[in-house]
């Protein structure tokens, strides 16, 4: 009889509907705060803040808000795994599996931008529309078949393998007179993803279900963005220069730590009180509004600059969304409404870049309409809201024909 691994934390294993709901509705929020982005003459609040103003709006809430449900996702992960397998060797090939590929998705589409069509020999809308295909084959969860099949699907993730080689190898950036090839730029959304979901996955590997530990380790994180400032993380510089530790990894890590502390203190077996659940988040929302409070007039609240306030008071907002959601969906069960949002929920990663491939498509047909006749005001707002919608029919409609990224 095979022996399995105890969990690593002692968590109540059902399953929590109202995490997923917060996926998928912070996946569908990020659809729609992408394709708004180019939309002109909106309400400053439905824009980014500038990045020295002192403030934040609802847009600079969604990417901390994935990072926040990454971070409550990762005991249950990784307590499921450790139940199928105690290997902690097959563990952290799993992790660095993932970690890489989304690092390697974030390094290809943040250089998207840079590409010279004319020394690549090619144009940024075919390479980054080649890009997502290559991605999709690679990345896709192939179903169960036989021999024939499997070696089918084999070969296709192979072709996507060589794909994405052949991507970098024709890169060319920069002017004619002075070409680059890909750089590693900020990481992407999906590469800062990968660099905190890391940081977080081996912080609860190492202390379990040690509360203090974890938090412990959160403030390093946060005080690691004043260090950098301050100078005196100088002396890692090496690193410094491809991976900002403070106001990119500790930034960001911060927030995934603080959805890890969320599942950690709400959803302990041994908190049988739904009024102690309720309480022990809430303290722990205080606190970490209370370090944004004390720390804003250091660095202000920005979210291009990462900065403490934003990190932490991201996080007190994630505590309070999600509290709703449990209330709405797990506790009342009311959850029909959310329904659209299940194939965001359940298949993030494609969903994510599906706009992209569509954006590909326009630009290689020479498609302008959109922008020409939706692109302003009201009109344009709608259109991001339809198209947002869109993109999740489509994520539904490829999750059944079995086209799913698992990484």
């Amino acid at each position: 009889m095979k022996e399995h691994a105890t969990t690593i934390g002692e968590l109540n294993s059902s399953r929590i509907l109202s995490i997923d709901i917060f996926r998928g509705l912070t996946i569908f929020a990020m659809i729609f705060v992408n394709d708004l982005a180019s939309i002109k003459k909106i309400p400053m609040w439905m824009q980014h803040m500038p990045a020295d103003s002192d403030g934040m709006t609802f847009v600079d809430i969604v990417f901390p808000a994935f990072l926040f449900i990454v971070g409550m996702a990762i005991p249950f992960a990784i307590n499921r795994r450790l139940e199928k397998d105690k290997s902690l060797l097959k563990l952290f090939k799993h992790i660095f599996i993932r970690t890489g590929g989304l690092l390697a998705l974030g390094f290809y589409m943040v250089n998207i931008g840079g590409l010279n069509a004319e020394a690549a020999g090619i144009s940024r809308s075919l390479w980054m529309l080649l890009l997502f295909i290559f991605a999709i084959l690679v990345w896709n969860s192939y179903p169960d078949g036989n021999s024939k099949q499997r070696n089918l699907f084999i070969s296709l993730r192979f072709l996507g393998i060589v794909g994405l080689i052949f991507l970098a190898v024709i890169y060319r950036g920069g002017s004619l007179e002075n070409l680059t090839w890909m750089k590693t730029s900020w990481w992407g959304i999906l590469g800062l993803i990968g660099w905190a979901y890391l940081a977080s996955v081996v912080v609860y590997i190492i202390f379990k279900n040690n509360l203090s530990g974890i938090a412990g380790v959160l403030a390093i994180f946060i005080l690691s963005f004043i260090g950098e400032k301050t100078g005196a993380l100088g002396f890692l510089d090496f690193i410094n220069q491809y991976l900002k530790l403070g106001s990119m990894l500790g930034a960001h890590a911060s927030i995934t730590t603080a959805g890890l502390l969320t599942t950690l203190l709400f959803f302990d077996k041994n908190i049988t009180s739904i009024r102690t659940q309720f309480t022990r988040i809430l303290v722990f929302a205080a606190i970490l509004f209370i370090a944004g409070y004390l720390l804003r007039p250091l660095y202000g609240i920005s979210k291009i600059y990462a900065t403490p306030a934003w990190c932490l008071y991201s996080s007190v907002i994630c505590i309070f969304i999600f509290i709703i959601l449990y209330w709405l969906v797990d506790l009342k069960k009311f959850s029909s409404w959310a329904g659209f949002l299940k194939p965001a929920g359940s298949n993030p990663l494609l969903a994510y870049i599906l706009p992209s491939i569509f954006y590909a498509l326009l630009g290689i047909f020479g498609i302008t309409f959109l922008s020409n006749y939706f692109g302003e005001g009201l009109i344009g707002i709608f259109r991001s809201i339809i198209f947002s919608l869109i993109m999740l029919a489509v994520t539904a409609l490829l999750s059944r024909i079995h086209i799913k990224l698992h990484l």
